[in-house]
This record gives structure tokens, C-alpha cells and sequence, in this order.
């Protein structure tokens, strides 16, 4: 099945402006928070803690608690406009007060460098809640790519960035917002950021239950074992260490991506058991790894960009599936994320700072990470709530009858129309009559059963209805 979805991924899908954009802030991101290039404080100490990543967490939070809890005020069309327009500057102006607090030296840092922090956070907020919008107008399959796509750019980029001398990684950084916003505000159409009424007030409900606390779980054991695996020491450094997130990243593609396209109805859930079996692993590879070693190094980074990837496309699969608004989706879910990674670094940091790292003490903190993640996959985010909330090969024929047409028509790109004759002709609905209820006229009719038909690769309406139970046979590739 692998091979089939990547029939149906262009060029285009894979390298385009969105792709471009989005590579570009996530590199600005890797560039800021994993490397001592703009500012000291990037070390995982208690003692720089309170710089730098925690109060871009918490510039962060404030802008997604705020879109996801008053859509309708917060990304208004103009307000969205100026948003759009205002963030690029204040993160790239932001980036250049980090740098001259830190050339300036620490004891004139502050309050300067929490400012300029928290508004960088607020900034990377709007980023975030932009190309949340963008993602939700494509299937889940051109999402997955240029997820694929971005996160490898955005590794180059960083590794690349972060080996030039300290003058050009600074105007890199600066320039790296600027192009991503261009980049969003031409892809952004007007209107694309008005809040939208759910299709389904029920699952948003579910949703906002099993994000916060699956979301905010896993952001809180990968961060709080990262801060264990990259013990008080700056992490980025000399040598070939640039490019152990390249390796990381690659690694977290396969770990989410493939499975998600195993199957060829999209398998959510392979691709979460996939991630949650990979943190699993790191967490039981603690007591073994040496800290500082090349191989802590790539599996602590490997713990960030599973979940960010994950976040992504599930974010992504629900807001495009169910139609809901993305201030509110994306708000939701990545505040919920943001939170459970400052809770989790605190937590690493303390404990590093305060308390030996012992053999005991390792296993007493993966011990307490596994049990967390057999928490949130056995009672919080389980198989079954995947399966029935993102869509799943182990649930689809059980799935509510529009709720896997909208999932159908999501992951084959269909317009709105080509899916209300979708659901009709499954209904068992005959050509005049569609032509009836729709007031269509035959030759529109005709073409967009053509169009339906193409997109879903069906030859009659039995195949259709197949594919809408869950029974069509697999097309040998």
C-alpha cells in the first residue's frame, strides 16, 4: 500500500511554497532552541532554564489559548492579517535582541531577554496557527508529505546554519521568519482564518478530552527524558554533532509516516502505536545509554520530532476530517503539547540539578515514563478512540456512515460536491434522482461522477459502496 500512496504524491506535494515556508520557521525554531548561536541560555541547567525555551513556551501558550478559546474574536479576517504580517517581524526582531542581550553579557540580560522571548513564543504561535490553517485545506496524504518534506529541510538548514560562523547563523535566523510569513501570507487566502461552526460537536468534545491529555503526556515524558539525555550541556556542539537531528529526523519519518501509509485506507493507528512504541524504547534505553554520547544525543533529539510529527498530522487528519476550525484544533492541541514539554524540561532540568544520575534514579524515571505511556495508549488515547476519531483500517467498517465519507473524501481530496454524491450514490441513491435532490443537469452530473470515480479509483458504484463499507478489495500493486 505504501507504494500506492506514493503514486498519488506529486513534486509538487513535496517541494512547493508551503513546503518551503513551513521548513523555513521550523528551522528558525531548531536554530534557536537547539543551539547556543543566538543566546547562552541553551542548556537544559535550572539555572538557564528561565531564558530562552521556557518563555517561548509561555509566548506560545498565551497565543493558542487565546485562538482556541475565542476563535471568532482572535482570527477575524483582519486581525488575522495583521497577525500574519506582524509576526514574521516581531520573531525576526526578537531573534536580533536575543543576540545583542547575549553579546552584551548576562548580567544585562534581563528583563530584556524574557521579552524578547516570550513575544519571539507569541510570534511562533501565530506560525504555528497560519500553517495549521494552510495543512487543513489538503488531504492527509500531500499533509504527510510535506511534513515529511519540512522537517527534513528545516534539519539541513539547522545543520548547515549552526556550522557558519556566528554572524551568518544570526542573519540566517533573522531572515528564516520573514521568508516563512511571506511565504504563508501568499498561500493564505482571505477568509481562511474565519472560525468555522463544527460538523461534529461531539467528537470536537472527544477531542479536546484526548488531546490535552494524550498530547500533553507525550510532550512531558520525551522532554523530561531528553533533558535527561542532554544532561547540562549546550546542545548543539563541535564535530558531526550538527547533523545527528538530520538523523534523528529521518528516523521519526519512518517511525510515524510509513506506518500511517501501510494501509490503503491511511493507518492512524499503526503510525501512533509506531510512536508510542519508539518513545517506549527510548525510555527503556536510559539506564544503558551513556549521556553525551553520540547515541544519547540522536535518541533525546528523536523524542522531539516523533511527537512534533505526530501532532502534526493527527492535528491535521481532525481538522480537515470533521471541519472544524483550525484556531481551534491547533490551539487546542499544541497548547496542550507546549505545556507538557515546559513541564517535562522543568522536571529534567530539576532533577539533573538537584539530584545525582544515578542507575537507581534511572530506572525509578523510566519506570515512571512507561507507566505514563501505558497509561495515555491503554485508557487515554487507545486503539479504539484512534480508530473511531482519525479512522483506522481496525475500525473503519464500524465507523458512523458520515463519518467515513468524510474520512474517504479527506484522504482522496474530494471536493465538497464530488463528496455529497459520494454519500448519495452509497446511499443507494440513483443518477436521476441525485440529479434531483443536487439540481444538477446531466452532463454535471455525469462529470463529476467521472471526477469521483477517477479520484477513488472505482469502475462502478458497487466498488464505491465497497469502499465506503470498508470492503473493497486491495488492488495488488
Amino acid at each position: 500500500m505504501l507504494e500506492g500512496h506514493l503514486k498519488r504524491v506529486t513534486l509538487a506535494d513535496v517541494f512547493d511554497e508551503s513546503a518551503g515556508g513551513f521548513s523555513f520557521i521550523l528551522g528558525w525554531q531548531f536554530i534557536t532552541l537547539f543551539s547556543p548561536a543566538i543566546h547562552f541560555s541553551t542548556y537544559n541547567d535550572i539555572s538557564h532554564f528561565n531564558s530562552v525555551l521556557g518563555f517561548i513556551s509561555v509566548g506560545m501558550l498565551l497565543v493558542l489559548l487565546a485562538a482556541a478559546l475565542v476563535p471568532r474574536h482572535f482570527m477575524r479576517k483582519s486581525v488575522a492579517k495583521v497577525l500574519r504580517h506582524f509576526a514574521p517581524c516581531v520573531v525576526a526582531l526578537c531573534t536580533g535582541a536575543l543576540v545583542v542581550v547575549d553579546v552584551v553579557g548576562p548580567d544585562y540580560g534581563q528583563p530584556w531577554c524574557s521579552i524578547a522571548s516570550t513575544l519571539a513564543g507569541a510570534g511562533l504561535g501565530v506560525f504555528y496557527l497560519s500553517w495549521g490553517e494552510l495543512f487543513s485545506h489538503f488531504n492527509i496524504i500531500q499533509v504527510a508529505a510535506k511534513i515529511a518534506s519540512s522537517f527534513s529541510i528545516a534539519a539541513v538548514l539547522f545543520a548547515i546554519a549552526v556550522t557558519l560562523p556566528r554572524p551568518a547563523t544570526v542573519t540566517i535566523a533573522v531572515a528564516l521568519p520573514l521568508l516563512s510569513g511571506y511565504l504563508a501570507s501568499r498561500k493564505l487566502r482571505p477568509g481562511d482564518a474565519d472560525a468555522k461552526e463544527p460538523s461534529e460537536p461531539l467528537q470536537l468534545k472527544l477531542f479536546i478530552m484526548n488531546a490535552v491529555l494524550s498530547l500533553g503526556a507525550l510532550a512531558l515524558t520525551g522532554s523530561f527524558v531528553r533533558a535527561l539525555l542532554l544532561n547540562a550541556t549546550p546542545i548543539i556542539g563541535e564535530g558531526s554533532y550538527p547533523w545527528l537531528l538530520l538523523v534523528a529526523t529521518l528516523g521519526s519519518i519512518v517511525v510515524v509516516i510509513v506506518p500511517l501509509l501501510s494501509e490503503e485506507s491511511l493507518d492512524f493507528v499503526s503510525a501512533f502505536k509506531a510512536a508510542v512504541f519508539c518513545l517506549g524504547l527510548i525510555f527503556l534505553l536510559l539506564p544503558v545509554i551513556e549521556f553525551g554520547s553520540i547515541a544519547a544525543d540522536i535518541l533525546g533529539l528523536a523524542t522531539y520530532v516523533v511527537t512534533m510529527i505526530l501532532v502534526w498530522v493527527v492535528l491535521a487528519r481532525v481538522t480537515k476530517l470533521y471541519q472544524l476550525p483550525a484556531s481551534v484544533m491547533f490551539g487546542i492541541g499544541w497548547a496542550s503539547y507546549t505545556a507538557g514539554m515546559l513541564a517535562g524540561t522543568f522536571g529534567g532540568a530539576l532533577l539533573s540539578s538537584f539530584f545525582e544520575i544515578t542507575p537507581r534514579v534511572l530506572s525509578i524515571v523510566t519506570l515512571v515514563s512507561v507507566c505514563l505511556l501505558f497509561v495515555v495508549y491503554l485508557f487515554v488515547f487507545t486503539e479504539k478512540a484512534m480508530g473511531r476519531l482519525l479512522g483506522g483500517t481496525t475500525s473503519e467498517s464500524r465507523r458512523p456512515f458520515r463519518e467515513r465519507c468524510l474520512g474517504i473524501a479527506a484522504s482522496y481530496g474530494l471536493t465538497e460536491r464530488e463528496t455529497e454524491i459520494m454519500m448519495l450514490v452509497a446511499k443507494g441513491r440513483s443518477t436521476p434522482r441525485i440529479r434531483e435532490e443536487l439540481g444538477l443537469t446531466i452532463g454535471t452530473t455525469n462529470t463529476h461522477m467521472n471526477h469521483l470515480y477517477k479520484k477513488l479509483d472505482v469502475h462502478d458504484r458497487q466498488e464505491l459502496i465497497d469502499l465506503v463499507e470498508g470492503d473493497l478489495p486491495r488492488k495488488e500493486s
